[in-house]
């Protein structure tokens, strides 16, 4: 499958995109150039390959169960090995991005992308200031050679316009006590509450890919929409990057179910001027929905230790982040220990003074 390069058109080395700038940039000769002279060397770069990319057929490799695919760099000739979904990647040889164009054409092709706005080093930064607040992991896990393993990926994403139509019915009661004489006295008066509206939800978010843990990638959130931009293969440039793997069929479970919770909340926050409400029932249902997907940016690192895996990741726009660290049996029992042998010498020295 036909592999290209952003290449700079004043020394020919590879371009990057730069998310502090938002700009991209040759890290050979320094230049820098925006969106619109990026877009129209892209367009005469797909437009030389369209043939290629629609003709040529990936490799597919049997000892690796038909999911690996080989791509040739454009800029040293050397065999890339992915996976069937990879979208965009690095040249393990002379470390060029290559953005393979076959993979998000056609249904693959995302309608937006929201760009990266923190680079590797801001992510790596924060990746270590968050494991400085954990004392009992493990050394190695910030070491240089495990920092390495940071990624930025843009994730495939689904994102769900709906509309909807809710009914909540539910039994409010009041009560009043007072008191006469030597006597307590409880008024309980019962309700039947009815609320009913529509409601139109506006880009919820489901990743597309059966990699990335879900809960994780909704941890990550909230994103900034508003900043996306039309998909245009340049802003791949320097960074790793997935198609979708599943559908819009397969995730709508997903978005139906966080519909579901949005408008029981809605409904329920409706209800007022009660002393206790109990739901009876709730009815939802979605009668229009459409889904857009777009590529959003995550640094990810993922590490395992001792036979597990965990999962550290950074939303790419807002820096929020979330994941899960190991913890050192070593220096569980030594920060133990410290504990222990502090509270001993406290109790000692309380009996000496006693």
């Amino acid at each position: 499958m036909a592999t290209f390069t952003h290449k700079c058109p004043n020394c020919g080395g590879a371009l990057e995109f730069n998310a502090d700038t938002q700009s991209w940039k040759c890290e050979f000769c320094l230049s820098d150039f925006n969106n619109e002279t990026i877009k129209s060397l892209e367009d005469s770069v797909i437009s030389d390959n369209d043939s290629s990319i629609e003709e040529q057929l990936p490799k597919e490799d049997m000892e690796f169960n038909n999911k690996a695919r080989m791509y040739s760099c454009t800029s040293c000739g050397a065999e890339i090995v992915t996976d069937d979904v990879t979208a965009a990647t690095f040249c393990y040889y002379c470390h060029s991005p290559a953005i393979l164009p076959g993979q998000l054409s056609g249904k693959y092709r995302p309608a937006k992308v929201l760009p990266f706005k923190f680079k590797r080093d801001s992510a790596t930064t924060t990746f270590i200031n968050w494991c400085k607040k954990k004392p009992l992991l493990s050394k190695d896990f910030t070491s240089a050679s495990q920092l390495e393993l940071l990624s930025g990926i843009y994730v495939p994403f689904w994102l769900f316009d709906c509309d909807i139509r809710g009914k909540m019915t539910a039994e409010g009661r009041n009560i009043r006590t007072w008191v006469s004489g030597n006597k307590k006295y409880t008024e309980t008066k019962y309700y039947d509450v009815v609320r009913a509206g529509t409601a139109c939800f506006g880009k919820i978010p489901a990743d597309g890919s059966k990699k990335i843990d879900d809960q994780l990638m909704e941890t990550l959130e909230p994103f900034d929409y508003s900043q996306m931009e039309d998909f245009s293969m340049s802003y791949l440039s320097g960074y790793l990057a997935e198609k979708y793997d599943k559908d819009q069929n397969d995730v709508y479970g997903r978005i139906s179910d966080r519909v579901q919770k949005y408008t029981d909340k809605l409904l329920r926050d409706a209800i007022k001027g009660y002393s206790s409400v109990s739901v009876k029932n709730c009815n939802v249902d979605i009668y229009k929905s459409k889904a857009t997907y777009v590529l959003l940016p995550a640094w990810i690192f993922t590490y395992d230790y001792k036979g597990k895996k965990y999962i550290f990741a950074m939303n790419g726009q807002t820096g929020k982040v979330a994941g899960s660290l190991p913890l050192s049996k070593a220096r569980m029992a030594a920060y133990f220990s410290i504990i222990s042998g502090s509270v001993f010498a406290i109790l000692l020295l309380g009996g000496m003074l006693i």
